[in-house]
């Protein structure tokens, strides 16, 4: 017997001005264990909560990315990833001076904050984007955030590419249109103190870099 496809929800969505009640009705979703595709600053995302682990799983094989290739996520705040996160005072002066933006900082994640299997630390950043930050805000969660794409191929930046990739797989899709070609952010590693570049993307890492040292020798 063929697998009778999933029924995907289309919502169309204004980058700038997103409906916050719509939003809150995705965020529900979330809760229950959706896996979306939206807009963020830099290309379409695919995502669900952290804590729903069967739709983590999901994520990993709908991209084909390999299970020692963790997530980051989003959050909505500072607040909330101290939640999640250790969070060292030079740590929270990068997110002060980069977030919101397209800065991903990887730190130690706090015991039993969310399930090993999103990642043994805790990748996040704080979008400028304002849906992923409501989504995460609204649903008390924070969201996966992996390019909407297959893995190792090209970001995703129109909404039909993301319809013929995950049209029939995801749950919802929030479809803003085209995106602004950007590159996706910059992942920095910050569990031993200083910061290793992990992925080179819209911020220079020198700057990362230049500010760390700044900060470090006041």
């Amino acid at each position: 017997m063929r697998r009778r496809k999933k029924t995907t929800e289309i919502i169309a969505v204004d980058i700038d001005k997103p409906s916050k009640s719509v939003l809150k009705e995705v965020a529900i979703s979330l809760k229950e264990g959706a896996i979306i595709v939206y807009p963020t600053e830099t290309c379409y995302g695919l995502g669900c909560s952290v804590f729903r682990e069967k739709s983590v799983e999901k994520i990993f094989k709908l991209k084909r990315r390999p299970m020692s290739k963790k997530l980051p996520t989003i959050v909505d705040s500072l607040k909330t990833a101290k939640d999640y996160g250790v969070i060292t005072k030079t740590c929270e002066k990068l997110v002060r001076f980069f977030m919101p933006g397209p800065l991903t900082l990887i730190v130690r994640k706090r015991k039993n904050s969310f399930p090993d299997i999103v990642n043994e630390d805790f990748a996040f950043r704080i979008s400028f984007s304002k849906i992923p930050t409501l989504l995460s805000k609204y649903s008390s969660s924070p969201l996966i955030s992996t390019s909407a794409n297959i893995h190792g191929r090209s970001e995703v930046y129109s909404s039909e590419e993301a319809k013929r990739l995950f049209l029939g797989k995801v749950d919802i899709i929030l479809d803003a249109g085209n995106l602004p070609k950007r590159p996706p952010s910059t992942i920095v590693d910050m569990r031993k103190g200083y910061p290793k570049l992990v992925r080179e993307g819209a911020i220079p890492f020198y700057l990362v870099a230049k500010f760390f040292r700044l900060v470090r020798s006041r």
